[in-house]
């Protein structure tokens, strides 16, 4: 909800080799964190399909 999205690619983080996606605000489009697609490790598989909000980007406003 209130998301986007963006293209999947192939990363190396610090636990490895991951397909995410960023995740864009839909109504700014300012990249918000990723979404883990694949995990090539089968220790780090239980990230797929969650995401990493970087909380600098996450601001509450008006509520």
């Amino acid at each position: 909800m209130n998301i986007v999205v963006g293209p999947k690619e192939d990363r190396h983080l610090m636990t490895g080799l991951h397909t995410v996606a960023d995740v864009h605000c839909c109504d700014c489009r300012e990249v918000l964190g990723w979404k883990y697609e694949r995990a090539y490790e089968e220790a780090q598989k239980y990230k797929e399909g969650k995401f990493v909000l970087e909380k600098s980007k996450i601001v509450k406003e008006n509520w």
